[in-house]
């Protein structure tokens, strides 16, 4: 779902009655900027969320992120997609100096396996056993504050304790030889 359609869901839902703050709404990717600024004041309080909450992450990391963002490009609002961007491109670089400056798909994936680097968001890695990064995700709820919609009661679940152990990624992905 785009951004105007949530909105217009949302608009819709509210005048139906459907929508009221008694129903319990989960949805990904909601408590996103994206997401949330077309909404403005009109955001449904409580719905459970992931999203990007940039404007309350305290973390130093977060922190030297959003004052140097801002300092390039002023002070507008971050979207998803920036931090996205910046981080793929962090994973990039730490995969070409991890391969000794090889951009060979060979020497790439070698390098890739198990590589741990520093993002805003903290540490990730990529593990060794099924590739997965283990980026995690900011899960909370939506609330209307100052006229514009953001997430509150927000925790950072990190993606190394939602992915599957490795002895299910094992029973998953059986070694073929």
């Amino acid at each position: 779902m785009f951004a105007s359609d949530l909105a217009q869901f949302v608009r819709e839902g509210t005048t139906r009655g459907f929508l009221g703050e008694q129903m319990p709404v989960f949805s990904i990717i909601t408590g996103q900027p994206e997401y949330l600024e077309p909404l403005r004041d009109e955001i449904p309080k409580n719905w459970l969320v992931t999203g990007y909450p940039w404007y309350s992450i305290k973390t130093p990391a977060h922190q030297a992120f959003l004052t140097e963002y801002q300092k390039k490009y002023g002070k507008e609002n971050l979207r998803f997609g920036s931090i996205i961007g910046y981080s793929t491109i962090k994973a990039i670089a730490a995969g070409v100096a991890a391969s000794g400056g090889k951009t060979d798909s060979e020497s790439m994936v070698k390098a890739f396996e198990g590589l741990e680097f520093e993002m805003p968001d903290g540490k990730m890695s990529f593990r060794k056993i099924d590739h997965q990064a283990t980026w995690g995700l900011y899960v909370g709820k939506l609330a209307v504050e100052d006229g514009k919609g953001v997430m509150v009661d927000y925790h950072y679940a990190p993606g190394d304790k939602l992915l599957p152990s490795d002895d299910e990624v094992r029973k998953l992905r059986p070694a073929t030889d």
